[in-house]
């Protein structure tokens, strides 16, 4: 799709040049016309100045004198035929030719001397019978009109060049703010649908501005609507599945041995469905923050990873994983602390979920330059290949160790957030534990305490 600045630009273009060719040609005549006629005009009436000046001599015998031209001049005297004469005598001639046929010439029109063709214009005292011709090469006004009209065409031509750069810039200069309008357009993430800022947007744009705020609190009350359905459903979910659960439990000890398999696979499916409601709050939550104008504030790293750890104990208990935190007393970081608690969640109760049983699973929180913390969370798993790394983060992958409770929501719930959030999500070679390593790099909010390093152990 062409720009509005380039088809402005090409179309400037088109109309000088479809105005200029025509002007060129009505300048170029014109200006031949009028320099033909001044020419002969001033011809003339030099013509007029020396039979004045003729008629007044006394007669003399003889041709008068040619007299050697000793300047440089810038015009060539041969282009011109001066002739004067008195009673049919010959009183001067600027080229040697028959004196007969110089005498002959006529006062007006042309004739051809010389092999070449002149212009004729001469005047006649009649009382003293003097008479001055003067000849001008036939082709010298032609090739001088046209040199002179070349000129002007040359300078308009000129004019019209500086004239359409001065527009292009003026275009340009002019479409500045349709291209700001633009980039506040272009550079506005998927969450941010406030409304655009019509005051500054230029008044042939007001009209797209406030059709574009009405498109956006559209899409924000139906992104709006489907949270709030994802919220409820979840949340209303979540109270029959715990008293299903419940009941389910309840028959633990009445059930006999060839219904127990059954009643494992029962507890099982009802682990994944509340796994997969808390994800969907999860995910409903972390939408309804707006990062555009909260970007978070200052958290203790090491105090977040142990709250987490400790939420995740029982679960780590179940499948017999020793949780292990390795970090300094505090570092401080700046990040938004409900998403981070989402993100560390999941990342750890993924390792759990994936270690061996009994299996580890290492934390680690370490200073990088410059201030910027790290945090390692890896296990004894089968761990992944870098392939199959990037495929864990689409929606329902389930890679890894079959079985278990996950719904393949967990990793790509961590690089949804981490994306919103800029925090680089990478895959590191295994470690010492031999699993899946990953590493997330925060942004210190100061430079972090290293002595006093500490191991804690959960599970």
């Amino acid at each position: 799709m062409t720009s509005i600045r380039a088809r402005l630009q090409r179309r400037l273009a088109w109309m000088t040049a479809c105005v200029w060719v025509p002007a060129s040609i009505l300048i170029v005549g014109a200006v031949a016309l009028e320099y033909k006629e001044s020419f002969h005009g001033r011809t003339a009436h030099a013509a007029q100045l020396m039979l004045a000046f003729a008629a007044t001599q006394p007669a003399a015998s003889g041709v008068m004198p040619v007299f050697e031209q000793r300047h440089s001049f810038d015009f060539d005297a041969d282009d011109y035929l001066v002739v004067i004469s008195r009673n049919g005598q010959l009183l001067y001639a600027s080229e040697a030719l028959p004196v007969d046929r110089l005498l002959a010439l006529p006062l007006d029109g042309s004739a051809a001397i010389g092999g070449e063709l002149w212009l004729l214009h001469g005047s006649e005292d009649e009382s003293t019978g003097t008479r001055v011709v003067i000849g001008v090469d036939a082709w010298e006004p032609v090739l001088s009109s046209l040199q002179v009209a070349g000129l002007v065409a040359v300078y308009v031509l000129t004019a019209t060049a500086l004239v359409g750069f001065a527009l292009m810039v003026s275009i340009r200069s002019s479409l500045t703010p349709l291209g700001a309008f633009a980039g506040q357009v272009r550079e506005r993430g998927e969450e941010n649908l406030a409304p655009l800022d019509e005051t500054e947007a230029p008044s042939e744009l007001q009209g797209v501005a406030h059709a574009l705020n009405g498109l956006m609190d559209r899409l924000r009350l139906v992104l709006d609507r489907e949270r709030d359905f994802v919220s409820d459903a979840a949340h209303e979910l979540r109270t029959p599945l715990t008293a299903i659960r419940a009941q389910v439990e309840a028959l633990d000890g009445d059930l006999p041995d060839h219904l127990r398999s059954r009643f494992a696979n029962i507890l099982v499916a009802t682990d994944r469905a509340g796994r997969l409601i808390a994800q969907l709050l999860d995910v409903t939550r972390s939408q309804s923050l707006d990062l555009s104008r909260d970007r978070g504030c200052r958290i203790d790293l090491v105090e977040l990873v142990q709250s987490v750890v400790a939420e995740l104990v029982p679960a780590a208990n179940v499948r017999n994983v020793e949780i292990s935190l390795d970090s300094p007393r505090s570092a401080a970081v700046t990040a938004h602390p409900d998403l981070l608690t989402i993100v560390l969640r999941n990342l750890v109760d993924n390792a759990v979920k994936y270690a061996d049983s009994p299996g580890q699973v290492g934390i680690t929180v370490a200073a990088v330059y410059p201030a910027a913390i790290e945090l390692i969370v890896e296990d004894d798993g089968p761990g992944l290949s870098a392939e199959a790394f990037e495929r864990a983060f689409e929606r329902f992958q389930r890679l890894g160790r079959s079985g278990g409770s996950g719904v393949g929501l967990g990793l790509s719930i961590v690089a949804e957030l981490c994306r919103r959030m800029e925090v680089p999500v990478d895959r590191l070679e295994p470690g010492t534990l031999g699993g899946l390593r990953i590493r997330l790099r925060l942004p210190g909010a100061r430079p972090p305490e290293l002595p006093d390093h500490r191991t804690s152990y959960y599970g």
